[in-house]
């Protein structure tokens, strides 16, 4: 007999009984994406904290990174909520949306205006950050069981 034969039937003893839950994949993409969108948003978040007192040199490429992973990421996850059986709410994604929206388009501005040696670029940057920061809120408050 052929070595590999033996090598299957060992294993086929091994995982006798075992079963595999079908939406175990699916759970495993989407918390892979959760762990990749929740970096963007550290990346994001954190570079306007750390630089919020800043006058000068305010960290754009970063924050045009965290908010692009943030913007791909989220519209992935919603993708995959809708692929499984708890449909997101729209209201929320749309808001959640257009504040990720205006924060990298505010980034690419303060980037670019960065690039041409432009120095009135703290509406900007607070703009990117502000924006980030409501949309964090929102993630975490829009559907809190809040108790007294």
């Amino acid at each position: 007999m052929v070595k590999a034969y033996y090598v299957h039937r060992h294993i086929s003893r091994l995982l006798k009984g075992f079963t595999v839950d079908s939406q175990l994949p699916l759970a495993l993409i989407t918390e892979s994406f959760v762990l990749v969108h929740l970096t963007g948003m550290a990346i994001l978040v954190g570079a306007f904290i750390a630089n919020m007192r800043a006058k000068t040199n305010f960290p754009f490429t970063l924050m045009v990174w965290g908010a692009s992973i943030q913007l791909f990421t989220g519209t992935i996850l919603v993708g995959l909520a809708y692929m499984g059986d708890d449909a997101p709410d729209n209201v929320k994604i749309t808001v959640k949306t257009l504040l990720a929206t205006g924060a990298l388009i505010a980034a690419i501005l303060g980037s670019k205006r960065q690039s041409h040696g432009d120095t009135k670029l703290q509406p900007f940057f607070h703009t990117a950050g502000g924006f980030a920061f409501i949309n964090l809120i929102i993630a975490v408050l829009w559907n809190a069981e809040l108790y007294a």
